[in-house]
């Protein structure tokens, strides 16, 4: 396997393992609501679990993104298990996680709602200074977030336009 291949495959992996993650942090920031009851959490722990699920799906539209055009994003076996699952006749193809053909639809479903959940994110900060709450670090993480989330804009709007095109 060349690097080029090894690169790729990595983030086909990336995907997979963000995909995985999500269910956990969309439950982590229920629970928290929960815990809370009805009123509105205004503290800082909430805003850091907020923005660690808008991350997850910021980092699977960003994987996506950074995907070869045209390949379907699949992950593989890893390599100690392959042996394993040959004898017994599992699939060591890998399994297909987003076809080719719907890698920019997927990847901008995600874009949206990491763009829509950050918006809760900034009326909750704002909520915040106006109660003059200290947001320490987690200020600069989310300016951070914001940053990534321009750029995936950026990288994604070409590509939307070039498909309408076809």
């Amino acid at each position: 396997m060349t690097t080029t291949q090894k690169q790729n495959q990595t983030k086909k992996e990336n995907i997979d393992a963000y995909c995985r993650a999500l269910p956990y942090r969309e439950n982590a920031v229920e629970e928290r609501q929960q815990a809370k009851g009805k009123g509105e959490s205004l503290s800082v722990d909430d805003l850091k679990g907020q923005r660690l699920l808008v991350e997850t799906y910021a980092l699977v539209a960003e994987a996506l993104l950074a995907c070869k055009e045209g390949e379907d994003v699949v992950c593989v076996n890893d390599e100690e298990n392959e042996e394993d699952d040959k004898k017994s006749g599992k699939n060591t193809e890998g399994k297909v996680l987003v076809a080719a053909k719907d890698r920019i639809d997927f990847a901008e479903s995600h874009y949206d709602t990491a763009r829509e959940k950050l918006q809760d994110i900034v009326y909750q900060m704002g909520k915040m200074a106006a109660a003059k709450i200290d947001l320490g670090d987690e200020k600069k993480d989310i300016g951070y977030l914001v940053m990534m989330l321009v750029g995936i804009g950026n990288t994604l709007e070409p590509l939307k336009t070039k498909k309408s095109w076809m």
